[in-house]
């Protein structure tokens, strides 16, 4: 779904919709298969006269599946974006705008384009990719219990290999 970005912040416009997970092909790159759930989203936009400022609210939720690194086992995991991007009216601006923010004076929100033909799903897609975890874990990995308690026993009875550090580092 592609709009003309001001229009749509100027006259604040809302879009929103369901889309099965596995149509972000993107967000779903490199996570195990299939994906079957659907994602939520809403961007609405924003524009404030006096200033001439606009922006585009996103929210979208949605439960992907991903590989818990302790067990290697799917898991699902709810992802929620709720997030604001500002609207920059050329590449100039945007560009000033990126110069601001590497120096630490710039806003406190991320720009893009103003293009006449943003591409809505791609920037939901966008924020959905950043709200990944970097490492998913289960709190408790099923399973593991019992095998926890055997692995930690084993680890108890065999001696560290720095425990000869500690005696080298008492002389």
């Amino acid at each position: 779904m592609q709009i003309d970005a001001q229009d749509f912040a100027r006259a604040l416009r809302v879009a929103e919709g369901r889309t099965a997970a596995h149509e972000f092909t993107r967000l779903c790159q490199g996570l195990p298969t299939p994906q079957t759930a659907e994602i939520s989203w809403q961007v609405a936009g924003g524009h404030d006269a006096p200033t001439g400022r606009m922006w585009l609210d996103i929210q979208a939720q949605g439960q992907v599946g991903l590989v818990c690194q302790r067990c290697l086992e799917t898991m699902p995991v709810m992802l929620r974006v709720d997030n604001t991007v500002g609207l920059a009216p050329d590449q100039a601006s945007l560009d000033a705008l990126d110069t601001l923010e590497s120096s630490g004076e710039g806003p406190d929100i991320e720009y893009v384009l103003a293009d006449q033909r943003l591409d809505l799903l791609s920037l939901v897609e966008d924020e959905l990719i950043l709200v990944l975890p970097y490492a998913p874990r289960h709190d408790v990995c099923p399973g593991v219990s019992g095998q926890a308690g055997a692995a930690g026993a084993a680890r108890q009875d065999k001696p560290s290999p720095f425990a000869v550090l500690e005696q080298l580092r008492k002389h």
